[in-house]
């Protein structure tokens, strides 16, 4: 192999390496779920954004309940649950922005708080997006892929 071909090769690895960074970067949360915690204000000191995984883990008869909206939150409404699991380790990984809530179906325990809101955030700041937020995770991480692919390919028509 030319050293020019060597070279070559070395840019477009670097430029696939700086694009997959962002992904590397995710991190892993725990939430050591029962009754007796508080998860009202779980977010605000737990930042988690896009590629993050939230790991629930618990003990019988507990269960992690998926619910769709913020209504269904407040009211401890289990009728239309997006999922359910009760195996005692329960993880979600976001792949866009937005609050996403999680409640206990077992006898009282999401009205005696044992329910968590957790908003996810892109990662490029503590707030809250608004608007079409949904892609805003997804969109930033293609902007950063092109741009570092643009950037290869000028690096590489250089040579």
């Amino acid at each position: 192999m030319s050293a020019l071909a060597m070279a070559k090769a070395l840019v477009v690895a670097l430029v696939a390496i700086a694009a997959v960074a962002e992904l590397a970067a995710a991190k892993n949360h725990t939430i050591q779920w029962s009754v007796s915690g508080n998860y009202g204000d779980w977010s605000a000191s737990n930042a988690v954004s896009v590629g993050d995984t939230v790991v629930f883990t618990y003990g019988p008869p507990h269960t992690v309940d998926e619910l769709p909206s913020e209504a269904d939150y407040k009211a401890c409404s289990f009728d239309g649950k997006l999922s359910s699991d009760d195996g005692g380790r329960t993880a979600f990984t976001f792949d866009k922005v937005g609050t996403r809530y999680f409640a206990c179906a077992a006898g009282s325990h999401c009205t005696q708080g044992q329910k968590v809101a957790i908003t996810v955030t892109d990662g490029a700041s503590s707030a809250t997006p608004k608007g079409n937020s949904a892609a805003t995770g997804a969109a930033g991480l293609a902007a950063k892929l092109a741009l570092g692919l643009g950037v290869g390919g000028a690096l590489l028509a250089a040579f």
